[in-house]
């Protein structure tokens, strides 16, 4: 299952820690077709903030097209809702962008709007298949669980999402991205078991528009032969990518094609509506008809009115640039302090991941591999290669479970001299894991909860599994300001008592200097936004 990987790094450009306000002005005007600008009066901009929980700000451009607003200063959300026509196209506006400066200026013309031909207009289209990708490919989502993520399909703008049942059983934190800005939190509103399909809801008021996929339910929808299409949506909503085929078969039960469907992925007709699904059937991947959903998706949208929605706060997502690597110590640097970044806590390890400590232990490990490799470098083909040094800018916090050596099982498997490995057994499980900065708890861009496999050191076996905790967080999430930070860990063998640790200031300050070149980063590129 391509799309059921285990994520370690995704987090959030976070906003500059200063909230100081900050004057747009937005200038919203289009050039016809001899380039004469045209000011667009009585334009409604949204002005959509990324800070979870923060409100909407609306305003109206007067008869020059010109409006003037004052904000917080941070990244927003432009947006649009009515289109403004011109000739023979609609012009709407939606994209993300910051303010930083003092003053900024925010322009709305042909160049950065969504274009949309009116009827009767010539809309030229290098190929039909590509046109309608163009077209759907904004509504192909991704799903997070603590487990992983997996492919969806937005299927109505009031919040519905279609996509796969089995991930989401055992789940308790559910989460769609729908781009690099806006993470919702969902809930399960309908599923079909037996299909291995769902829907989930999230709660898009205030957020701007949705895109949303038409479905055909209609078994004449499918014919035989018809070219077909999917939207690969890998690396979380970034390079999506268009995949056509041809549908060779299209029964009651399975649609049978050369397009490779993801699991949770749906499958278009040339005329762009989703008819079938990627699921799993008798363990194997497969594609369900649209249509065999029906009963499930009538029930999703009869209980849009009666049921209470998830929040509608925008929840962390993945920050689309890198640690700068040429801020990392060289090779030679002075001794690093490990201990820094671990302790025990009960039964579990603690592990702080920051990308210097990342970078640290990469360089350990590859100035090992070279030393070995020195020893033995004849007949071993090719030296190891120097790690990249590409690191997210998040702190993941991770909580291994400890191991046990049971006396007796040891004793009956090395009875005789046999001289076996050791064997091992995890102490407990992971259950859950809270951060607090003071007295608030730090939300975490992903509660990664994955499995802490069986496996062979030297001399020992670990023979069973169990979970582990690897909660990633904003780089800002740590820092001095909390006045106090503490870490809970909450067991498999005791949910309702967590184990507690109070950081030190020491280790609270190093972590906070990690970060102290990516905060940099952020500064200079607040402070070179165009105008």
């Amino acid at each position: 299952m391509k799309r059921a990987c285990v994520v370690l790094f995704f987090g959030t450009l976070c906003a500059l820690a200063a909230a100081q306000n900050v004057k747009v002005k937005v200038r919203a005007a289009l050039y016809d077709r001899d380039l004469n600008l045209k000011p667009i009066p009585h334009l409604e901009v949204k002005l959509v903030p990324a800070a979870a929980g923060a409100p909407t700000l609306t305003v109206q451009t007067t008869i020059d097209g010109i409006a003037e607003i004052e904000l917080p200063a941070g990244k927003y959300r432009v947006v649009t809702d009515k289109p403004v026509e011109l000739f023979d196209k609609a012009y709407r506006w939606e994209f993300n962008t910051e303010f930083a400066k003092p003053e900024n200026t925010l322009e709305l013309s042909n160049d950065n709007a969504k274009v949309i031909p009116l009827a009767g207009a010539r809309d030229a289209r290098v190929d039909e298949l590509a046109f309608q990708y163009k077209r759907v490919k904004d509504s192909i989502v991704t799903i997070w669980t603590e487990h992983g993520s997996y492919d969806a399909a937005v299927i109505d703008p009031a919040g519905l999402v279609l996509t796969v049942w089995r991930p989401l059983e055992k789940s308790t934190w559910l989460a769609v991205q729908l781009d690099d800005l806006r993470r919702f939190p969902a809930a399960v509103v309908a599923s079909d078991k037996e299909h291995d399909i769902a829907v989930v809801r999230i709660n898009p008021s205030g957020s701007g528009e949705i895109p949303a996929a038409q479905l055909s339910t209609d078994p004449g929808a499918l014919i035989e032969g018809e070219r077909v299409f999917t939207v690969e949506n890998p690396d979380w909503q970034k390079n999506k990518k268009l995949i056509t085929g041809v549908l060779s078969k299209a029964d009651a039960s399975e649609l049978v094609t050369d397009v490779k469907v993801f699991y949770g992925g749906v499958l278009f007709n040339s005329s762009g509506n989703v008819v079938g699904v990627g699921h799993m059937s008798d363990k194997k991947a497969a594609i369900l008809p649209i249509a065999v959903a029906s009963p499930m998706l009538a029930e999703a949208k009869q209980k849009l009115p009666t049921e209470k929605p998830p929040s509608a706060d925008l929840l962390p997502t993945l920050p689309t640039d890198k640690f700068p690597s040429d801020s990392l110590r060289a090779p030679g640097r002075d001794r690093w302090e490990k201990d820094v970044y671990s302790f025990n806590l009960g039964d579990f390890y603690i592990e702080f991941l920051t990308p210097v400590a990342l970078y640290e232990a990469a360089s350990e490990n590859y100035a090992h591999e070279l030393k070995e490799y020195g020893k033995h470098s004849k007949g071993r083909g090719t030296p190891p290669a120097e790690p990249e040094n590409k690191f997210e800018p998040v702190l993941v916090i991770a909580a291994v479970p400890k191991t046990k050596t049971p006396f007796w099982e040891n004793m009956a498997a090395n009875s005789g001299n046999r001289g076996g490995p050791v064997i091992r057994r995890y102490k407990t499980e992971f259950d859950k894991m809270r951060v607090l900065c003071g007295s608030k708890e730090a939300t975490p861009i992903w509660p990664g909860h994955v499995v802490a496999g069986s496996g062979y050191g030297r001399g020992v076996v670990v023979v069973d599994e169990s979970s582990m905790g690897r909660y990633v967080f904003t780089h800002d999430a740590v820092s001095p300001q909390c006045g106090k930070v503490t870490i809970q860990i909450y067991s498999g063998k005791d949910p309702d008592h967590p184990l507690e640790k109070i950081l030190d200031d020491s280790t609270v300050a190093r972590l906070w200097q990690d970060f102290e070149p990516y905060r940099k980063v952020l500064a200079q590129g607040a402070a070179k936004t165009p105008q």
